[in-house]
């Protein structure tokens, strides 16, 4: 009785903080913080238009560049080209003017990469160049070596470029000859990794491509960055064409302006059309006192870098509004900042930076803790400054709430107050980890659903939903036939053996070392899912309240190993059943509040998501390289073999069936999942493409900084009422809970009866129930400080992380189980070898090719059956009755059989 009072109590304190939520007010924008600083000027009076900037071994390096040092043109003077090299070595330190160029340069491209700051293209004295020139700072002798690389295919300057991997891509415009504009577009790439000394014979030269589909341009702006995978492209925005007169000069009055933007996809080879530049809404001034009012803005020659995982920010540009002005009367170039958001291809106002320049580059300082680095160029036109500007981006600190901290704080406690309760009822490693058989079925359900989803989807999948598609959904579809397969073959098995652990099992059908491999697999890969439902849970609540994502990790992962050290696996059942009430209805009111502030509601936000893609359900791909893809028979397939693992050869999930008091009580548990799984996982997909809408509609509202996988975090803390925030927040720690309590309780469970009861190492019962709390507390330990470290990478879904992860791990050992099952065969040797053999293909498919990580499970799985079964044929069978541990059971034997006689290990 006291359980269920329990669960009804946790539910109710859910429905009062509903009706107690306060309305929020108008939802804020908060969007990063610009921190603008100003670094030692460069050591020239005039400045730079066109230097080459970029990073190498820590230092900043500045070369290059044209200005007019006697007097501007109508005042008789010229330009002036240089060769000069200047460095710098920190924000605090001085300019060095450190060697020459070749040759005097400006208006090319320069890319910073690991083996040199390269110069591309450009030109000398007005005159276009083809050379490519890599700069390598030595610190230690302070001094620039400087070595030539294969030139372009043809002089161009004016030009702009990124790199992906360690491929230079260069988009270029020439005119041809007696041409008076640029008529010839050029698209080039370059594989730095075939460069003499990068450790490959291969000839390096510069290939063609097939050009943006756009006019052709110069001065345009060119940034890389992802939309939501691993992947980058390259993005094109604006750029002019201008047409010269007979005598060289350019025609003012007939420049051409462009505001149309593309992506380059190199996986595909292929261009996209992009959003076009925006529209300033109210008309105001962007240069001088004139307005621009009704139309879009050009950027030509702005600089623009990627930040975050998802925008590109684009500094200043002139938009040609006063071109045709005389030069010595044309105002400053804009200072604005402009952000585009590559997810849902909308433009947005960020900021303004403290000087508006032209025709320079943007760097990042990876040293200085990555300082975005904008040195000199053009402040109008003719004329530049030595000025060197410097910005952080810093993601506003929120404020959480009483209220929210209030729900939170009480949620977290009533969870631990369980943790207490159940601990008094726990009296015996029966009790421990298997709840003395006394869990109710639906309860038993709830709480494998809640560990299957976790945070890994109430965080990732609607991000994963958000940035891409639906193409994950129909993987949700496979849970069916898995839970045929676990209902009338895996539960009978498990509970036939009447098992503790599932690699029982494997001891009494092949051997102990088969047994303490398949657990020692599982052990693993349960500490590497627990650093990552950490993590996601950690980088919500950094979104939502002042503290970092590591002081949220210790909190969460501290609160966990609590509860689940004293109460064992019945306190984890029951409060993974309050939780995936918390998360679903968590779920439901965020979706209510997204349709509620999207013009149109429900019907907007259903045309939109299918307009643009984001309710794809299926690539229907089955050409022959489709297995690098998500193509729908990849997915399906993959997924198949990932729930046949979690459903049949995970601990944490046989644990569930062996905490219902009979048979029938666990498959029972098993439809409840298979349900939920299906109609439950479709709300994460809803959610996620409502996200996309939503931001798209309020471009302003996204944090250019955040991680993709923040974004849902992003919605709750910004634009919930006070009280369902810190509801939904709760529910976020309920996913994060449900799957690390179980990871410690399911794991301390396997060291203890796979590696500890064998060797005897207690006296007696009570023994191993204090050593369980201890591997419990351990490993929740171990699981944190692997979270911990997660925080330093730079990973763009976590969802595919841990799918590959469950492949490498789970795949292998799901073929163990199955080649037991289902052959009369198999032996110990093929059991131990196919179980090696599967880890090792597995592992080198990861690293040698390109496969989807959605096969990683089938191909683990298949290899160690097929490489089992075929070794076992190869040696002698074992002479030992294993036909009631396999499909072949005398049919006495069908249903709930007698218990076979226990290994020692029991």
């Amino acid at each position: 009785m006291h359980r269920s009072l329990c669960f009804w109590g946790c539910t109710w304190l859910f429905c009062v903080a509903l009706t107690v939520a306060v309305p929020a007010d108008e939802p804020k924008a908060e969007r990063a913080t610009f921190q603008w600083s100003r670094l030692p000027d460069l050591p020239d009076p005039f400045g730079f238009g066109g230097p080459y900037v970029g990073t190498h071994h820590g230092a900043l390096i500045v070369a290059g560049g044209a200005n007019f040092p006697h007097g501007m043109p109508w005042e008789g003077g010229s330009k002036v080209w240089y060769d000069r090299l200047f460095v710098l070595e920190s924000p605090a330190g001085k300019w060095q003017s450190i060697g020459k160029l070749p040759r005097r340069l400006a208006y090319g491209v320069s890319i910073s990469t690991g083996g040199g700051l390269l110069l591309i293209g450009g030109e000398e004295d007005g005159t276009p160049v083809a050379d490519v020139t890599r700069l390598q700072w030595d610190p230690r002798n302070k001094q620039v070596e400087v070595s030539k690389l294969p030139p372009l295919p043809k002089p161009a300057s004016y030009i702009a470029g990124g790199m992906i991997d360690s491929v230079v891509y260069i988009v270029a415009s020439t005119r041809s000859e007696g041409a008076d504009r640029l008529d010839q577009k050029h698209f080039w790439s370059l594989d730095i990794a075939q460069l003499p000394g990068a450790g490959t014979e291969q000839d390096a030269r510069w290939r063609p491509l097939e050009p943006w589909p756009g006019a052709p341009r110069h001065k345009a702006v060119v940034a890389v960055q992802s939309i939501g995978s691993q992947a980058k492209e390259l993005f094109l925005f604006s750029g002019s064409n201008p047409r010269w007169q007979g005598d060289g000069s350019p025609d003012l009055a007939s420049f051409e302006q462009f505001t149309d933007a593309y992506r380059f996809t190199p996986k595909k080879n292929a261009w996209t059309r992009l959003a076009d530049l925006p529209v300033l809404e109210d008309g105001r001034e962007i240069e001088g006192q004139e307005r621009f009012a009704g139309n879009r803005r050009p950027v030509v020659a702005a600089t623009a870098i990627d930040v975050g995982q998802s925008h590109i920010l684009v500094f200043s540009g002139s938009t040609g509004r006063y071109i045709t002005r005389p030069i010595e009367t044309r105002p400053l170039f804009p200072r604005q900042v402009l952000a585009y958001h590559t997810i849902t291809d909308s433009w947005t106002k960020v900021g303004k930076m403290p000087q508006g320049v032209v025709t320079t580059t943007a760097t990042r300082w990876r040293e200085q803790n990555d300082l975005v680095v904008i040195p000199s160029g053009e402040i109008k036109p003719g004329v530049r400054t030595p000025t060197v500007q410097a910005v952080a981006f810093l993601s506003p600190s929120p404020e959480f709430g009483t209220l929210n901290y209030s729900i939170l704080c009480i949620y977290l406690l009533a969870m631990v107050g369980i943790g207490g309760l159940f601990a008094l009822r726990t009296k015996s490693t029966d009790d421990f980890f298997r709840g003395g058989q006394r869990v109710p079925f639906w309860v038993a359900g709830l709480s494998i659903f809640a560990t299957m989803l976790s945070s890994i989807t109430f965080v990732a999948l609607p991000a994963k939903a958000y940035a891409t598609d639906w193409l994950y959904y129909p993987a949700q579809l496979t849970i069916i036939p898995v839970a045929l397969v676990v209902v009338y073959l895996a539960i009978p098995f498990f509970r036939q053996i009447d098992a503790t652990s599932a690699y029982e099992y494997l001891e009494k059908r092949f051997s102990r070392p088969v047994r303490l491999i398949g657990s020692a697999q599982f052990v693993l890969f349960q500490i590497g899912r627990m650093a990552i439902v950490m993590y996601l849970p950690a980088l919500a609540m950094a979104a939502i309240t002042p503290l970092t994502v590591i002081q949220c990790i210790l909190i969460m992962g501290m609160l966990s190993v609590i509860y689940c050290t004293l109460g064992g696996v019945e306190a984890v059942v029951w409060t993974d059943a309050i939780q995936t009430v918390v998360l679903m209805g968590g779920l439901l009111i965020a979706l209510a509040v997204i349709v509620a502030n999207v013009d149109g509601g429900v019907a907007a936000v259903y045309s939109t998501a299918l307009a643009d893609g984001k309710m794809h359900l299926a690539n229907l791909d089955f050409g022959p390289n489709s297995f690098t893809t998500n193509a729908l028979w990849v997915i399906l397939l993959g997924m198949f073999f990932q729930s046949l693992y979690s459903y049949t050869s995970d601990q944490a999930i046989v644990q569930r069936y062996m905490t219902t008091r009979d048979e029938r009580g666990a498959r029972r548990a098993m439809w409840t999942t298979a349900w939920m799984g299906v109609f439950g996982s479709l709300l994460f997909f809803v959610v996620g493409a409502a996200l996309y809408v939503f931001y798209k509609s309020h471009p302003a509202r996204l944090d250019p900084v955040m991680k993709t996988d923040a974004v849902f975090p992003l919605f709750i803390s910004h634009e919930l009422p006070v009280g369902v925030a810190g509801l939904v927040v709760a529910g976020i720690f309920a996913a994060a809970q449900s799957t690390i309590s179980t990871s410690m309780n399911s794991t301390a469970t396997a060291l203890v009866t796979d590696f500890c009861m064998p060797l005897g190492l207690c006296k007696d019962d009570h023994g191993y129930l204090r050593l369980g709390r201890i591997f419990t507390f351990a490993l929740g330990l171990i699981g944190t400080l692997f979270a911990c470290l997660l925080d330093l990478y730079d990973i763009k879904s976590m969802v595919d992380q841990f799918m590959m992860m469950l492949g490498l791990f789970g795949g292998p050992l799901c073929g163990l189980f199955m080649l037991g099952m289902l052959t009369r065969r198999a032996n110990a040797t093929g059991g131990l070898m196919g179980a090696l053999t599967g880890l090792a293909v597995v592992w080198c498919v990861m690293i040698f090719t390109p496969v989807s990580f959605f096969l990683y499970a089938m191909i683990g799985t298949v290899t160690t059956f097929v490489a089992g079964y075929l070794i076992s044929l190869a040696t002698p069978s074992e002479d030992k009755n294993i036909l009631p541990l396999t499909i072949y059971r005398p049919k006495g034997l069908v249903g709930s059989p007698p218990p076979l006689p226990k290994s020692s290990s029991s």
